[in-house]
């Protein structure tokens, strides 16, 4: 019951962040948007984890964390520096 009000909740902040991230008035809110985008998947992944029992989503939930910190640090720095590398 509890779960299923989680993933209710997961769900909800997760349309509000598209939502965000399709019209958010500048860059920094799309980026925001979009990181917490990705946390919110991972965290809808360990939900999911525990809702369904199976051990294996929680090792997805945590490359979806290190690859949504990631493309953030990357758009970042693309946006402020036009470029990623040096």
């Amino acid at each position: 019951m509890i779960v299923d009000l989680a993933l209710g909740c997961i769900v909800l902040a997760a349309a509000l962040a598209v939502y965000r991230v399709l019209r958010g008035p500048s860059w920094g809110d799309r980026v925001t948007a979009l990181d917490f985008l990705s946390v919110d998947l991972a965290v809808l992944i360990v939900v999911l984890a525990m809702r369904t029992g199976i051990a294996r989503f929680l090792d997805v939930a945590l490359i979806f964390s290190i690859l949504g910190f990631l493309s953030t640090v990357a758009l970042t720095r693309y946006l402020l520096n036009g470029r990623v590398m040096r």
